[in-house]
């Protein structure tokens, strides 16, 4: 059922003393050629923005077309929809079946706009993907995201509920992701020449889950929202709730209406959540928990 939480019962998090010096600025020199290429980001007809930087990491297979809806919806949020290698602008690069070598490449395009207050919002397997990502920030020393907002996706500690199926044959393997997720449009079914281009990416992406399954804990520097669909077959609110034990900075939950692909109609409502929680976080901002 859809739990309810104040704004109030989430902490704001403390980021810790001995990393402060790290984040307060980004170090330019340390970012690579690859870092400024704006091919990881499609952001068509995007207003002037200085409002939170949202980073939206795509689910299994998509691009960030999934999020265009997003751009300029919210006067708070400056949507950055993120395009992993392997599909639409970037179909000529081989898509990568690693979250981790994924974040890392990730990481150096996002570091040089960590200069501002940032969050990340990734679906299913780009849930993990952004996880994974602030990670790597926090690795490198950059500043974290001021929040996750993570859906549709149980962390990599969680025993998965299905078994692995990227080892299938093309037919199998298109059969079994409608039958578990329904993420393949009608559309594209019927069209085998445009399938057997996307299928690719796809794999990859199921592939590289598959990989981490079994990973260990990693306490996440940044408080964390998860979001899920009540009527989604696969990812329950439970498995969903592992998430908890990835962050001492505060967690929730919000269940919609919906499958596994909720926010295709609960769009309007996702956003204002996100838009609440991050005006509630920059209440008491970053910057000012970095001084010292």
């Amino acid at each position: 059922m859809y739990r309810s939480l104040s704004l109030r019962d989430f902490p704001k998090p403390e980021i810790p003393a001995i990393k402060r010096s790290q984040r307060l600025v980004s170090s330019p020199d340390r970012v690579s050629s690859e870092s400024t290429d704006e091919k990881w980001f499609l952001r068509p007809g995007a207003r002037t923005n200085d409002g939170v930087r949202l980073f939206c990491f795509p689910c299994a297979g998509y691009g960030a077309a999934m999020y265009r809806p997003w751009i300029n919806a919210r006067q708070i949020l400056d949507v950055y929809p993120v395009q992993p290698p392997g599909r639409a602008n970037r179909i000529g690069e081989p898509a990568l079946a690693s979250i981790p070598d994924l974040a890392t490449r990730l990481a150096k395009a996002i570091a040089p706009l960590t200069d501002r207050p940032y969050a990340f919002f990734g679906h299913s397997f780009g849930a993990t993907l952004a996880a994974y990502t602030c990670l790597e920030l926090e690795r490198e020393g950059y500043p974290v995201p001021v929040h996750l907002f993570l859906s549709a996706r149980h962390p990599p500690n969680c025993p998965s509920p299905v078994p692995p199926m990227s080892h299938m044959s093309d037919d199998d393997f298109v059969s079994e992701i409608n039958t578990r997720y329904g993420g393949i449009p009608e559309q594209i079914l019927n069209e085998p020449d445009i399938l057997a281009m996307l299928l690719p990416a796809l794999r990859a992406d199921i592939r590289s889950l598959e990989l981490i399954e079994g990973q260990r804990v990693v306490d996440i520097p940044a408080p964390i929202t998860t979001f899920g669909g009540l009527s989604d077959s696969i990812i329950s609110a439970d498995l969903i709730d592992y998430w908890q034990d990835w962050t001492s900075y505060g967690y929730r939950r919000m269940m919609f209406e919906g499958d596994h692909f909720f926010l295709d109609n609960q769009r309007e409502a996702l956003l204002d959540e996100i838009a609440e929680t991050l005006k509630y976080a920059l209440g008491d901002s970053p910057r000012q928990r970095l001084q010292p």
